[in-house]
């Protein structure tokens, strides 16, 4: 990693970073020996401009990074090339309202998701994040109704979610279940699924969450 970071270091120039930055009409110096400068941007509501100026003769390369998490119930869906459906089933496979279920019950979500595009896609990861309310059982299914196991390459069980890592080929829909366990009384909220190419942007699916509530 040293050496990797001194033939950079000598690619851009080493001569350090001397440059101006104008954010929304305000000017700022940026100057230092290392090859790094991390300054925070004050970026407000609406339109925000920045102009950055090299004024040395190495080669600068600039990022910009924003995170942020947004409030419950308002993340943002989308669908690239990948479509998803999670519902929920007792015992007997039919379907359940999540909405409210009945404290000590055992019923199975179940996602299946769908390659929309022509392309195999290798290195694909589901990420389920359940409420705190509800406990994962297993992903086994045995004398639990008629259920196949989830075919995939890795599974992944934390407290709070499942994670499955696996191929698709094209057109290809799979189906994963997790066995669930409604513990603990109360409302808790339910994050949407994930899926997505781990290695490229282009295939990804992001369905909406949902309030839901454990009852006596």
């Amino acid at each position: 990693s040293l050496l990797a970071m001194a033939k950079f270091a000598d690619m851009v120039g080493g001569k350090g970073i001397k440059a101006s930055m104008t954010l929304s009409g305000k000017s700022e110096s940026i100057a230092t020996d290392k090859t790094l400068a991390n300054r925070s941007l004050s970026i407000k509501k609406g339109s925000n401009v920045i102009q950055l100026k090299n004024q040395e003769g190495n080669t600068l390369y600039v990022s910009i990074v924003n995170n942020g998490i947004l409030p419950v119930g308002e993340e943002k869906t989308i669908q690239k090339n990948l479509s998803a459906q999670l519902v929920f089933k007792g015992r007997n496979g039919s379907a359940i309202n999540p909405a409210s279920i009945t404290q000590g019950t055992d019923f199975v979500a179940e996602l299946t998701l769908t390659n929309t595009s022509a392309n195999n896609l290798k290195d694909m990861a589901v990420t389920e994040i359940f409420p705190s309310g509800w406990e994962i059982v297993n992903t086994r299914f045995t004398d639990f109704g008629d259920f196949a196991q989830n075919e995939v390459t890795y599974t992944d069980l934390r407290d709070d979610r499942a994670n499955f890592y696996f191929d698709m080929k094209r057109n290809e829909t799979k189906t994963f279940r997790i066995l669930l366990n409604a513990s603990y009384l109360g409302k808790y909220y339910l994050p949407g699924v994930q899926a997505e190419a781990m290695y490229d942007n282009d295939y990804l699916v992001r369905t909406k969450g949902q309030w839901v509530e454990v009852v006596q």
